[in-house]
């Protein structure tokens, strides 16, 4: 409806968990690099916990996409406590059998996959989500499941994700054998004032639009209205662009927040915090200075692929060529600023997020050089050496933080795409033949970033007007 008004591609706060959507908050970061954590160590339980709308689904659809190659996931949803055994449903979700099987019969079936899968140097990976509902019996067939793990290699790991009624269960006596297996477990907060704001303007950026959307005061109205929760944050999101459509607003501000959230809580049923202020903001003229702090850059009227080869240099471009200078200059954390702006255009995303990540090796910030590396790749249309590129300088990364097996996985693919790339032939076989010396090292050390110091500095690939 709103969408060709606002130039966006697609609505930006659909409710249906989209992982190409996630805001990777300090909240959602910490949570999903807890999994990753959980993941390469090799725990048996991981717990993800939250309030209803908080983004868990998502969380796991992202762990999926991004490990769903090297090892198999399954993901049961929606089993209940009144069910007599869960393991038919874990059968289905990992594609085994559909039929109404024997327990012995399924149980033995269960146990030969796993142990097919191990001679693949696979692990098998189960989620459950909305795990609140097992009830405890439930929760016991799990964990004798996870009595198939014998020896010194793990076959399978289970990932629990639910409501805090979760976290309440598993603090019973009865479950103290359950407890004690588990490794990594996370409870998801709301998000800041701050990171509501950089939530909606994250998910405008990725629906396709360049400019600013929401004022500043209609972010803060939202945040007070949603508790930080993300579901109820698009929720008044999406009413109020369906508002501001039909006023034809140019921009969404805090009393067009009021007058969509006062309409919506009318029939009771949306549990928003801090209503009593809507009414009178509702009715209350526009304040002029929001308006003016919002007055939006018109967007272009044709696609980006309909644009002139040649031209005056676009803002997103001078903030890349400004961003490059600041990081010749050794002022890297505001190039990291010039390169979030710059990859607004979606054209600069691959190159942009790369030298963030650059900019972070040179901070001594692996961790988030990481997160920069593998936002860049997200950039599908970017051409197949630079996806190379950025692959394997995440690759690097990872064996700088001990991450070698994730790091073995990128060099695989890299080797696969394109033979005699870099050093990679030589990487496979340092990390093949001293795997056990590879991942002792947890911590990042200044010698193991000394290989970026030079070839940082040199890699021109990603410098402006490089690929034309």
């Amino acid at each position: 409806m709103y969408e060709s008004f606002y130039h966006l591609k697609a609505k930006p706060f659909a409710l249906l968990p989209d992982s190409s959507f996630l805001y990777s908050g300090s909240e959602h970061q910490a949570a999903y690099n807890l999994l990753e954590y959980g993941l390469v160590s090799q725990a048996p339980f991981m717990v993800l916990t939250g309030d209803p709308g908080m983004g868990k689904t998502s969380l796991l659809q992202k762990l999926i996409a991004e490990h769903g190659g090297k090892h198999k996931i399954g993901l049961v949803t929606n089993a209940r406590y009144d069910i007599e055994h869960l393991l038919p449903w874990i059968l289905l979700a990992l594609g085994l059998s559909t039929k109404r099987l024997d327990p012995i019969e399924a149980y033995h079936l269960f146990s030969e996959f796993l142990a097919q899968e191990a001679k693949r140097l696979r692990r098998v990976i189960l989620i459950v989500d909305e795990a609140q509902s097992l009830g405890a019996e439930l929760l016991e067939e799990l964990r004798l499941l996870s009595n198939l793990n014998d020896g010194k290699t793990l076959k399978l790991q289970m990932i629990l994700s639910g409501q805090p009624d979760l976290y309440a269960l598993l603090q019973r006596v009865d479950m103290t054998q359950f407890a004690q297996r588990i490794v990594v477990d996370y409870h998801l907060k709301p998000l800041s004032e701050k990171e509501t704001a950089n939530f909606i303007r994250h998910r405008v950026q990725v629906a396709g639009r360049r400019q600013p959307l929401f004022t500043d005061k209609a972010c803060a109205l939202i945040h007070r209205l949603s508790g930080g929760n993300p579901r109820l944050i698009n929720q008044v999101s999406d009413i109020t662009l369906t508002y501001g459509y039909a006023e034809q607003a140019p921009v969404i501000t805090s009393k067009l927040v009021a007058q969509a959230a006062l309409d919506r809580i009318k029939g009771g049923i949306l549990p928003l915090a801090g209503k009593e202020e809507l009414g009178e903001l509702a009715a209350a003229p526009e304040d002029p200075t929001e308006l003016n702090d919002a007055i939006p850059i018109p967007e272009p009227a044709v696609v980006a692929d309909e644009l002139p080869e040649t031209g005056p240099v676009s803002a997103p471009e001078e903030d890349y060529e400004r961003g490059i200078a600041l990081k010749d200059d050794g002022r890297l954390k505001e190039a990291v600023d010039m390169f979030h702006s710059a990859a607004k255009d979606q054209a600069l995303w691959l190159k942009a997020y790369a030298q963030i990540g650059f900019c972070h090796v040179k901070m001594r910030d692996p961790h988030a050089a990481i997160q920069a590396f593998r936002t860049a790749l997200n950039d599908t249309a970017a051409l197949p050496r630079d996806m190379m590129d950025v692959l394997y300088f995440l690759g690097r990364s990872l064996e700088s933080v001990g991450k070698s097996s994730q790091a073995l996985e990128i060099y695989h693919r890299i080797d696969h795409s394109m033979p005699s790339f870099r050093d990679v032939a030589s990487r496979l076989r340092e990390l093949k033949e001293s795997p056990m010396e590879a991942s002792k090292s947890k911590k990042p050390t200044s010698g193991k970033h000394s290989w970026f110091s030079g070839v940082v500095d040199n890699f021109q690939r990603f410098l402006i007007g490089s690929q034309k």
